[in-house]
């Protein structure tokens, strides 16, 4: 039985970020055959970093979870403000004005890492979940014992950071979620990773067949936080031309998830849900025609897996590579990359319903092929046995 210590941002149960949902299982499914310790903030809330958790050792869901108190809030406007002046210096930004930017990016937890360092020979083997944030990029230079980062990479501007660059060597090892992330890492840092495994997350599987139907659904859903960052203006303009061109006003796009930093359109078409139980979400895909996903910036993206589960197809932002090469290997879906191309994927699949069956169906093979808790508890099982030699 190894003694493992995961280290992440945020760590809660149903959380609607990827990478908690990741740092969540792996924590289980680990948990079930070694002695696991998570380390992470006392925030729930990934927006203020607000301290809601009660701070030190607690049992949550029979994993022990050491929580430390975030010591300033997130301010998101001062945040973008530093990292706007960061990008435009280039090369020659300072590592003092970067650190600034990523202690604004928090959860800024220096007694986190001072845990780190002293009681890392507790543990035989540290996984780092989520490259952006505080807890990760800064315990990483203090690690003596042997470890792995699951980095969920995006291609996003924080990413252009010197900084990034410098902490993710090459030499360390790595855990991508897909092909495409690796890609995204090589592309940016211009440097070749020489140790790596391909794992992501599971879906559980909430098929029920009775209750399958994808021949006479007009709706349409997204899942998720609805925010500028996750391509939502872009979406939401691209249905409204949609909606011009093709004079339909039977298909509806409903959004399940909280609105951030968003002002939604006033489109009797176009619903929005708020946060919804896992019972509710499925319930929607369910009845759903097909889920789209907007955003450029994935590393994995649990929606589309949560959609082929059900054997419902995907148009996704053709923009994100990591979605469009799921889609490619899956055969479950298709992309689309301007308004025009929206349009015409959409109408495609509204026309062929049963190609679109075709593609759910090929979607659902795929996840549980590739994406079942068991496939995944077999892969992490192997990389600790891996790493620990």
């Amino acid at each position: 039985m190894a003694k493992i210590l995961i280290i992440t941002a945020r760590f809660l149960q149903n959380a609607s970020g990827g990478a908690e949902k990741l740092a969540y299982d792996y924590a289980s499914i680990l948990s079930e055959s070694n002695d696991v310790t998570v380390c992470t903030s006392s925030a729930k809330d990934y927006v203020s970093w607000k301290n809601e958790f009660p701070k030190g050792d607690r049992i949550e869901n029979s994993i022990r979870v050491l929580r430390f108190p975030v010591t300033q809030t997130r301010n998101m406007t001062k945040m973008n403000h530093i990292l706007n002046q960061c990008l435009e210096k280039g090369e020659s930004v300072s590592e003092k004005e970067q650190w600034e930017f990523l202690k604004e990016q928090g959860p800024y937890c220096p007694d986190l890492i001072n845990y780190i360092t002293k009681e890392q020979n507790s543990y035989d083997l540290a996984i780092l979940i989520g490259y952006l944030y505080y807890p990760v990029v800064a315990s990483i230079p203090n690690l003596k014992i042997p470890f792995v980062i699951v980095p969920t990479f995006h291609d996003e501007p924080p990413f252009r950071l010197p900084m990034y660059k410098k902490v993710y060597s090459n030499n360390f090892i790595y855990s991508f979620n897909a092909p495409e992330e690796m890609s995204v890492y090589e592309s940016y840092t211009k440097q070749k990773v020489s140790s790596y495994f391909l794992i992501g997350t599971y879906l559980v599987d909430h098929f029920v067949p009775e209750k399958f139907t994808i021949s006479k659904s007009n709706q349409l859903i997204t899942i998720g936080r609805i925010e500028p960052a996750k391509g939502y203006p872009e979406l939401f303009q691209y249905f409204e031309n949609w909606q011009l061109y093709s004079h339909r006003k039977d298909i509806s796009l409903k959004c399940l998830g909280s609105v951030s930093s968003l002002e939604i359109p006033k489109n009797p078409l176009i619903n929005f849900t708020g946060f919804v139980s896992e019972e509710e979400k499925i319930s929607e895909i369910q009845k759903s025609f097909l889920l789209l996903n907007p955003s450029a910036f994935e590393s994995f993206s649990i929606s589309i897996m949560e959609a082929w589960i059900q054997k419902k197809p995907v148009l996704v932002n053709a923009n994100s590579s990591v979605m469009r090469g799921h889609c490619l290997r899956s055969q479950g879906g298709l992309y689309y990359s301007d308004s025009l191309s929206f349009q015409r994927t959409l109408d495609f699949l509204l026309e062929n319903r049963e190609i679109a069956t075709r593609l759910g169906r090929n979607g659902r093979e795929y996840v549980l092929k590739n994406f079942s808790k068991d496939a995944i508890r077999k892969k992490l099982n192997q990389m600790v046995n891996i790493l620990l030699g």
